[in-house]
């Protein structure tokens, strides 16, 4: 079947939101959740390459250097549940997801980057 013939039609809608001043607010600080979880990860993963890049420039053989932290999701939320409470201890202001958001994106630009 080839694809001669077939039509494809993207559709797109626009909506406008209209939050009151406390939905707003609560808005903001989901975002800025997931942007605070995002960047605690990228401080870790390059604090982590930072250091077995250290440590290869004294000689260190590759078998006893710092552990690479994984950039998986699963890796970097449950590195994010063991933190958060003295990262953000104001994490539970905000749904898991918006940090989970941030992690996804992270682990993702991560995968990216090093494609």
């Amino acid at each position: 079947m080839s694809g001669e013939g077939v039509v494809l039609v993207v559709q797109a809608y626009r909506y406008a939101l209209d939050p009151t001043p406390a939905q707003a607010r609560a808005l903001a600080s989901h975002c800025g959740a997931a942007r605070v979880a995002f960047n605690w990860g990228l401080a870790l993963v390059k604090a982590n390459l930072q250091q077995r890049e250290a440590e290869k420039s004294y000689g260190i053989p590759d078998d006893q250097l710092t552990p690479p932290v994984s950039w998986s999701m699963y890796s970097l939320r449950k590195a994010w549940n063991a933190a958060k409470a003295d990262v953000a201890p104001w994490w539970a202001d905000n749904s898991k997801e918006a940090y989970a958001c941030g992690l996804e994106r992270l682990a993702t630009a991560l995968k990216n980057w090093s494609d």
